[in-house]
């Protein structure tokens, strides 16, 4: 495959992990890392592709992540002669290396990609493969997807966020709800974290840590006393890919 049309940053930074970024003739918008990334033309966003967009391109390969759609458009693709991909995700330090031999297994680079991880990766997953062995440590988390005007959403249990807490060895404080859930800053200030983790999808909107840790709500809680309000790339924080690691292993030394 030697034109890629990517849906889903964390398979755009994989390709550039790999140092196969050659290949890449198109994105998607979350496709966000590294900034050179942007400058490819866009099919859209990952889970809401247009047939006659990518089609337009003439990629000879669409590579997507697990959630790649809506479904008709994929189904539609895959009755041209576009060779058609979904990588599954497994959310786990394992998991992330799985999937980067996945995406070199379709691009006939696995003997290399094999080397790749165990050279830039191995570090990070044997700490990782340390912290799951040694348990939980003390400090509740909470993981907020947006926050502005309404509630902010939350991460419960079944979710990236819950996923990457577990992989960092961290407990979430918003387990009695599955999914990404509005929750009323009130409830967050009786929940009251210790850690408070922010999705940056703004790139760098430092205002909203000042926001946050102003609230009237939020400013009594531990999170905000000991100033542990961080605002982490959303893609490296949720996407999945080599990158997230690294973000796991800042939560778990937080």
């Amino acid at each position: 495959p030697s034109r890629i049309a990517i849906a889903g940053g964390s398979i755009t930074e994989i390709l550039y992990f790999l140092g196969e970024e050659s290949r890449i003739i198109a994105t998607d918008i979350t496709s966000t890392f590294p900034d050179e990334a942007r400058s490819f033309p866009s099919v859209g966003y990952v889970r809401s592709l247009s047939a006659e967009g990518i089609l337009s391109l003439k990629p000879t390969l669409v590579l997507g992540e697990q959630d790649m759609g809506p479904e008709e458009v994929v189904k539609q693709l895959e009755r041209t002669s576009i060779d058609i991909r979904k990588i599954p995700e497994l959310q786990s330090a394992n998991g992330i290396a799985k999937k980067i031999n996945c995406v070199a297994n379709v691009i006939d680079k696995s003997i290399e990609a094999a080397a790749i991880v165990e050279l830039k990766l191995g570090p990070q997953l044997k700490s990782l493969r340390q912290i799951k062995e040694r348990g939980s440590t003390e400090g509740t988390f909470a993981i907020l997807l947006m926050i502005a005007e309404g509630s902010p959403i939350i991460a419960g249990q079944d979710t990236s966020g819950h996923n990457l807490l577990q992989m960092a060895g961290r407990d979430n404080a918003f387990t009695e709800f599955d999914g990404w859930k509005p929750v009323s800053l009130e409830a967050i200030a009786a929940t009251n974290p210790d850690y408070i983790i922010i999705a940056d999808r703004r790139r760098g909107a430092n205002d909203v840590i000042t926001n946050v840790k102003n609230n009237p709500a939020i400013r009594l809680t531990t999170a905000a006393k000991d100033d542990q309000i961080h605002m982490i790339d959303g893609m490296a924080l949720l996407g999945f890919g080599p990158r997230t690691l690294d973000v796991a292993l800042e939560l778990a030394d937080l």
